[in-house]
């Protein structure tokens, strides 16, 4: 994925840096700043899994989840001021907000006869995830005419994650035969905050330019990344936040 991401940037910047043969410098940038807004994609994906055993009637028994964790869309927003020549300095903000599964598993030994443990699995769903990241954005315009640019953007992003996992299994007895057992998904919200990097690029293609401000469309391609570790049931477990990033909207120039 990321070798794909760096391809589409190499193109972006060899589209913006095309110049005709008699040009001798990069196009003056002059703009006071811009805001963006746009409807993106992340694409990643990953496992929230842990397993724990516990004794019980002098034998082990144990509890497994597996959890799945998916990407979806973003809502996204940027803006920055130029600051010298082409350069700019900005923020940026996504939150994205999907929902995963999880099957979990517990094994319980029997409480009168050994070596005849029982099984019990839950399909859990609905365990919300929400990602949040503030990035901070130096960034270097490429104007390639009058009505389309590209910005190359970088710098630190700031995550915060909010995440329901499956934090305990729990089963009651089902006499007389007591040869099943009746169990319990326990949900728990893990929160935490991480530090990462981004980098891409942005195209905007003006609509409408009267001078002191213009309004027009655009995309961007971007890989914004950092990990953090949440416990689940007695481990704490590493995931991944960010991704590959892509997204398309409403540019404001002004």
């Amino acid at each position: 994925m990321l070798r794909k991401f760096s391809t589409v940037l190499v193109c972006l910047l060899a589209l913006a840096s095309a110049r005709p043969a008699s040009a001798q410098s990069i196009q003056q940038w002059i703009d006071r700043g811009y805001v963006n807004f746009n409807i993106a994609f992340e694409t990643a994906e990953g496992s929230l899994d842990d397993a724990v055993t516990f004794r019980l009637y002098d034998e082990n028994g144990s509890k497994t989840v597996n959890a799945r964790q998916d990407s979806g869309p973003l809502f996204d927003i940027a803006g920055g001021l130029r600051v010298w020549r082409n350069v700019s300095v900005g923020l940026g903000f996504h939150r994205g907000t999907t929902t995963g599964q999880a099957d979990a598993t517990i094994v319980a030994p029997h409480p009168i006869f050994f070596a005849q443990d029982r099984r019990a699995t839950l399909a859990v769903d609905d365990l919300k995830r929400i990602e949040r990241a503030i990035h901070v954005q130096v960034g270097y315009m490429l104007p390639v005419n009058d009505k389309l640019d590209v910005l190359v953007l970088g710098g630190p992003s700031f995550f915060h994650l909010e995440q329901d996992v499956v934090s305990d299994i729990t089963f009651t007895e089902v006499p007389p035969a007591y040869t099943t057992i009746n169990a319990t998904a326990v949900i728990a919200d893990r929160s935490d905050s991480a530090v990462g990097a981004n980098i891409g690029a942005d195209v905007t293609y003006k609509l409408y330019d009267n001078g002191p401000t213009a309004v027009g469309i655009g995309g961007f391609i971007r890989y914004s990344g950092a990990k953090t570790e949440i416990p689940i049931i007695a481990n704490e477990v590493e995931t991944k936040l960010g991704g590959v990033q892509f997204g398309f909207g409403v540019r404001f120039r002004f």
